[in-house]
C-alpha cells in the first residue's frame, strides 16, 4: 500500500472521515482488506458427485432362513451384527461330527492297545509280522479319518459364525434387500452399507487436464452458498476414444455435503502463474460490470473494473489496476457509489492466498 493511502486507512481507523460527498450521499460505513498475490490459473468448472470411499452390497454367507436384519438408517459399528440367519440345522451338524470324532478317538485308543499286545505277542514269535502291518495301517487310516473329521467340525463352527452376519465397517444401512422369515440362498443380497463419514468426490474430467492436476493439489468445491477446498486424491489418466475423458477422485476431511449430493468443481486447465487475490466479498456485480472499491486520498471510493479468475477459498484471482496492498471495500460495498465518503470501522490481514 502507498504511504498517502496508508495515511488514509490510518485516518479513518482513528475516525477521522473527511473529504466530500458524492452528490449528498451519506458518509458510508465499511470494512476494508488488502489485495494480497498468489498462484491462480485459468479453470473449467466440473459437475461432481459426493460419493462414500466404503459402500458395500452385504450378502448372505450360508443358506437359511432370515431370523432377523438391521432396519434402514440404522448406524452400526464394525463387527456389530447386521443380520442372523437360523443356524439350528448348523448346530445339529456341528454336534454330529463332534460324535464322528469321539468315535474316531474311540477307534484309535482300540486299534493302539490292540497293536501292544500283537508287538508283545510278535516278540515270542507267536504272532505274524504281515497281521501287526495290517493293523498298523489300519490305525494310521483312522488317524486321517480323524483330521477329515476335524476340519469338517472346524467348517462347520465357520459357518455358525456366519450365520451372525458382521458389519465389515462402520456405517449406515442405507437399503434392505431381504426380510425376516425370508429363505435365502448363499450370495442372496441381504442389504446396503454405507459409510457417511469418509467421503470424497467423483468428477470426470477431459484428459488434457492431467498435465495441470496432479495428487496432492487443491481445488476448489462449491454447492449452493458453500464452498470448500478439497484435495486430488488420484486420478486415472485413461479415457475412451470416444469420451476422452478421465475420472479424479477428491478427498474431503469434513464434508459438508452428503452422500450422492452435486457439486461443481473448478479444476486449473493451464500451467499456474501468479496474480492479485481479494476476498470473494470485495467483488460487485452490477449493470453487467464486475468491480471492486478501493480508497481514494481524499477518503472516498473508487471504482476499479477488474476481471474476476479462479477462486481459492475466500480470495478469488483478479485482473485489474490494483497493486499488492491496495485496500478494498469488503462490506458495505453494495450499496456504495463513485466519490462516495468513507467512514471504515475494520481493515482485515490480506487473506492466503
Amino acid at each position: 500500500m502507498n504511504s498517502a493511502l496508508q495515511g488514509v486507512v490510518l485516518a479513518l481507523l482513528l475516525g477521522g472521515a473527511g473529504g466530500s460527498h458524492a452528490a449528498g450521499a451519506p458518509e458510508a460505513v465499511v470494512e476494508l482488506a488488502s489485495v494480497s498475490e498468489g498462484e491462480a490459473a485459468s479453470v473449467v468448472r466440473l459437475p461432481g458427485t459426493v460419493i462414500s470411499t466404503r459402500d458395500a452390497e452385504i450378502s448372505a454367507e450360508i443358506s437359511g432362513r432370515l431370523m432377523w436384519v438391521a432396519r434402514v438408517g440404522e448406524r452400526v459399528g464394525q463387527g456389530d451384527p447386521v443380520a442372523i440367519l437360523d443356524d439350528h440345522l448348523l448346530r445339529l451338524e456341528e454336534r454330529d461330527n463332534s460324535a464322528e470324532i469321539a468315535r474316531l478317538d474311540a477307534d484309535i485308543a482300540y486299534h493302539q492297545r490292540h497293536i501292544q499286545r500283537l508287538e508283545r505277542l510278535a516278540e515270542q514269535n507267536n504272532m505274524a509280522q504281515s497281521e501287526l502291518d495290517q493293523l498298523r495301517s489300519q490305525l494310521e487310516m483312522l488317524r486321517q479319518q480323524r483330521k477329515i473329521a476335524e476340519v469338517a467340525l472346524e467348517r462347520t463352527r465357520y459357518n455358525l459364525s456366519r450365520s451372525r452376519v458382521a458389519a465389515p465397517f462402520d456405517g449406515v444401512v442405507a437399503a434392505r434387500s431381504a426380510d425376516e422369515g425370508e429363505y435365502l440362498n448363499t450370495g442372496a443380497s441381504l442389504l446396503r452399507l454405507v459409510d457417511t463419514d469418509t467421503l470424497e468426490i467423483s468428477v470426470s474430467a477431459p484428459l488434457r487436464l492431467a498435465r495441470h492436476n496432479q495428487p496432492g493439489h487443491s481445488v476448489q468445491v462449491e454447492a449452493g452458498e458453500v464452498r470448500d477446498m478439497a484435495r486430488i486424491r488420484g486420478l486415472v489418466p485413461v479415457g475412451d476414444t470416444r469420451s476422452r475423458m478421465m475420472e479424479l477422485r477428491l478427498a474431503l476431511a469434513a464434508s459438508p455435503w452428503l452422500i450422492g449430493e452435486a457439486v461443481t468443481v473448478e479444476l486449473p486447465d493451464s500451467v499456474r502463474h501468479s496474480a492479485l487475490r481479494v476476498p470473494r466479498d470485495a467483488l460487485v456485480l452490477r449493470d453487467g460490470e464486475v468491480f471492486v472499491y478501493t480508497v481514494n486520498e481524499d477518503n472516498t471510493a473508487r471504482k476499479v473494473v477488474v476481471t474476476p479468475g479462479a477462486g481459492r477459498g475466500e480470495s478469488i484471482a483478479i485482473e485489474g489496476e490494483l497493486q499488492p496492498g491496495d485496500a478494498v471495500v469488503v462490506r458495505g460495498a453494495e450499496r456504495l457509489r463513485e466519490g462516495q465518503a468513507l467512514r471504515v470501522i475494520q481493515h482485515h490481514l490480506a487473506i492466503s492466498p
